[in-house]
């Protein structure tokens, strides 16, 4: 890659965070105006695809040496595989498919690392699926051995197309090569199929077509994807429930700190529908004087801003009396390279990542909650 690629690649993706941000966001507001359930299930294929999105950004921004024996956490291979198949059913549908996604009721812990390159390769089998079927249905169905100690799961993607010649079989997974199917169907780079097979090396699995020995009677084609499972960790598969019911008071009062106009105004429409009020500052020097003059229960403040950035403001917040004890809440998009240790020496006591999660906004603001029930005590009282 050309010098200086790999840094402006990292900074196109940092950006494209900031309308992804303000899409989510305008899609979780518009949740709360009352749906018809069409409409709502329409909603939440295009957050999705939002997150989708957001993942993949994600990787270009994320540093390797920054995310050393940090550890990632557990995603659920199920969800994983019936979000991604949510994403493609109306596509499906549109086509006139039958379209199904069958997945165990046992959770299936897989390490987080390897959910975004998960979903990627079962968007694109999936895809590609529904593009080259006329008729009859595409399916995709996660296999989960009797016992997962030293054991794999298996995802299966079949459907009723047109299958792939046997000659063509060999070449099926080299970039640029697409078979005389598809050149004779649609328009494509001869790419999908390469790059869900390195994606696989990456996320530790394998991926293959399967032969028509094997494959099940009456499909045109048949993927499978083998990921081996390691035993479950003690702590399971992380899950929002909690924080989707953990209630902010009402009462608070915020400062927003962020030079985009748009971010600001969503989030602030947010904070409204928590019953939360909110001032808004557009530059760290702003925001510093803000503080020092009004009472807020916390501040959320951008990390990327010209002049002031994110952590001099923190720091500068933090030089002056009314801002010592404050709630500082970073929101960022580049929540993968943030330097976690820095941060908590400037005075974050949280991070939130664009875009932004309303879920994980309850938690973070707990935070807040704690410390206006604390200034609302009288002087003098013992805490």
């Amino acid at each position: 890659m050309p010098a200086g690629m790999t840094e402006r690649l990292a900074l196109l993706a940092h950006d494209l965070r900031t309308p992804l941000a303000a899409m989510k966001l305008t899609a979780e507001l518009i949740a709360r105006d009352g749906l018809t359930e069409l409409q709502a299930e329409r909603l939440e294929i295009l957050v999705r695809s939002i997150d989708a999105l957001d993942d993949m950004a994600g990787e270009l921004v994320r540093d390797p040496a920054l995310s050393a024996g940090i550890s990632a956490g557990a995603s659920d291979f199920g969800v994983i595989v019936s979000e991604t198949g949510g994403l493609l059913q109306a596509a499906a549908a549109a086509k006139g498919l039958g379209f199904s996604v069958t997945v165990p009721d046992a959770a299936v812990p897989v390490d987080a690392a390897k959910a975004a390159p998960l979903r990627r390769i079962i968007g694109a089998l999936l895809d590609n699926a529904i593009k080259y079927t006329d008729a009859g249905r595409v399916a995709i169905r996660l296999e989960l051995p009797a016992s997962r100690e030293g054991s794999e799961a298996r995802v299966i993607i079949t459907d009723t197309g047109p299958g792939i010649d046997p000659a063509e079989r060999e070449q099926l997974f080299r970039p640029f090569v697409r078979g005389k199917t598809g050149r004779a169907k649609t328009g494509g780079s001869g790419l999908g199929l390469w790059g869900a097979v390195q994606l696989s090396s990456e996320a530790g699995a394998s991926l293959r077509l399967m032969p028509e020995t094997e494959a099940e009677t009456g499909t045109g084609c048949q993927f499978e994807l083998t990921l081996p499972l390691t035993p479950a960790a003690a702590t399971g598969v992380a899950g929002s429930d909690a924080a989707a019911n953990a209630e902010p008071a009402a009462g608070l009062h915020v400062l927003i700190v962020d030079d985009n106009d748009t971010n600001r105004r969503l989030l602030a429409a947010l904070l409204e529908s928590f019953s939360i009020t909110s001032d808004q500052a557009e530059s760290g020097e702003e925001a510093v004087r803000m503080v020092a003059e009004g009472r807020f229960d916390a501040v959320l403040l951008d990390l990327h801003m010209p002049g002031l950035d994110g952590m001099e403001t923190a720091e500068a917040i933090r030089s002056g009396a009314a801002g010592q004890d404050v709630p500082l809440i970073a929101v960022t998009a580049a929540a993968e390279t943030a330097d976690e240790k820095r941060m908590r020496a400037a005075g974050f006591a949280d991070m939130i990542a664009k875009p932004l999660s309303p879920a994980k906004l309850f938690t973070v603001l707990e935070h807040a909650k704690q410390f206006h029930q604390k200034r609302q005590e009288p002087e003098g009282a013992s805490v």
